[in-house]
């Protein structure tokens, strides 16, 4: 069990010129030691560490008293809490004491805090969502940056260094921007989004950049009591306005398909077109699952996979494939070892905390060749990504398959989460329905 005195660090070095030494709270646990300091300076025998009595200085009696509460709240604590205690290491133990009994905030500043949940992030493999925090994290740090007078329109890479297995700890050259975590108010909050948004940030891309925040901010409220409470970003709206589906035509496929023949292989509109009816062609495929796809899932005239971004529910498919798809997947087998990735969007042995970005960067490469592509075509719209997978839903709701099927194939965790994303489409089919009912002929006749 951890323990407590309050004695004077007699240390030669610590001693003042006025031959006085500092008065600290001593901890001991686990055979070492730590103190921390109560900000006075004392003779020897100006302090008595049974009383606790400091005597000849100025307002003896009021530190005398403070120091008495600090030591008989701190023992109490420890008490109460032994079990947990014995658990943690000695500076576990100090960093706990200085927050609770001395009001010290040290390890409560936003970047700080920061880097122990991205470390944790990725120490789960959610390298994706530790990303995203970052991201979010750049911005503010930008925005400091503004606030102190300096480019804000510099190239972040990153702002931590995880180099070291254990933790990962804030750049030096960032440092001077971090700020205390209380220090962050629901006025900050609002001046920090008016940034973003003048910035020309998009209003989905503010609210995830938001919301990122706020998870970061809950944390450190569920760690620390002092935080209790705590909820700059409570008032601000965060909900991201769904993103209109990028819809293509039969027609528009047709002639993407008819254009791609053209492409020399290898090239990167070669692939690009490759990708998209793969995706396609699977029921809409998320690209990430593409870009994680190996030869192994191959099998026959089936291909196996298990939907990353729901993976923790379970979402396997097995989808057999059609005659293009067929051609597809022995082009780029060919050669390949069962645990090699299918598609050349990942390389080989890249580590797994970079494969998010890598796959990020190969995002946007096939969302710029897609653009040209579809500017060759004259077909006005941003083709990105999830168009295989909006054209791919649109198609089959048009065509009046039962949305719980539609729900499924997509792998949505209910049929709601599609309603919500493809509602205009769903409601447009509806009204169309009622509308065709109403003004038919038919109906017209029958009312008259």
């Amino acid at each position: 069990m951890a323990k407590v005195k309050i004695t004077l660090d007699t240390r030669l070095n610590c001693q003042d010129k006025e031959g006085k030494f500092p008065l600290v709270l001593r901890i001991g646990h686990k055979s070492k030691t730590r103190d921390i300091g109560f900000n006075i300076h004392l003779l020897e025998d100006q302090f008595d560490e049974v009383s606790h009595r400091i005597s000849g200085i100025q307002n003896s009696v009021r530190h005398s008293k403070r120091v008495q509460k600090i030591y008989s709240d701190i023992d109490l604590w420890l008490d109460e809490n032994k079990a947990e205690i014995k658990l943690w290491d000695i500076a576990q133990v100090k960093a706990q004491l200085e927050r609770r009994f001395f009001k010290k905030q040290s390890d409560l500043n936003l970047l700080q805090h920061s880097a122990k949940v991205l470390y944790r992030l990725a120490s789960d493999g959610k390298y994706s969502t530790a990303s995203t925090y970052e991201d979010a994290l750049k911005v503010l740090v930008k925005y400091r940056m503004q606030k102190a007078r300096q480019d804000d329109q510099t190239l972040i890479k990153t702002l931590f260094d995880q180099k070291t297995n254990d933790a990962w700890s804030v750049l030096e050259n960032f440092r001077k921007y971090d700020m205390p975590i209380k220090a962050i108010s629901a006025e900050f909050a609002k001046d920090f989004k008016a940034y973003m948004s003048n910035r020309g940030s998009s209003v989905n891309t503010v609210r995830i950049h938001l919301r990122s925040l706020q998870s970061i901010l809950s944390d450190a409220e569920k760690s620390y009591d002092e935080l209790k409470g705590h909820k700059p970003f409570e008032g601000i709206k965060k909900t991201s306005i769904p993103n209109a589906p990028i819809v293509l035509t039969m027609d528009e496929i047709s002639s993407i398909r008819d254009l791609s023949s053209e492409f020399e292989k290898e090239s990167s509109k070669f692939h690009v077109c490759n990708y998209f009816f793969f995706m396609f062609n699977n029921m809409g495929m998320n690209f990430i699952d593409l870009a994680l796809a190996k030869v192994a899932q191959f099998e026959g005239e089936r291909f196996n996979y298990t939907r990353k971004k729901t993976e923790e529910e379970g979402d396997n498919f097995s989808i057999k494939q059609n005659e293009e798809n067929l051609k597809i997947l022995q082009y780029y087998s060919k050669g390949k070892e069962k645990d090699h990735y299918l598609f050349p969007i990942i390389p080989e042995g890249t580590p797994e905390h970079r494969v998010f970005r890598v796959k990020k960067d190969k995002a946007h490469w096939f969302n710029k060749h897609m653009k040209q592509i579809a500017a060759q075509l004259g077909i006005e719209k941003n083709i990105t990504t999830y168009a295989a997978r909006d054209t791919w839903t649109n198609i089959g709701l048009g065509m009046g398959i039962d949305i719980r099927k539609i729900s499924s194939g997509l792998g949505h965790s209910s049929v709601h989460v599609t309603e919500k994303h493809y509602s205009q489409r769903i409601q447009e089919k509806i009204l169309d329905e009622i509308n065709d009912q109403i003004t038919s002929s038919k109906s017209l006749r029958q009312a008259s």
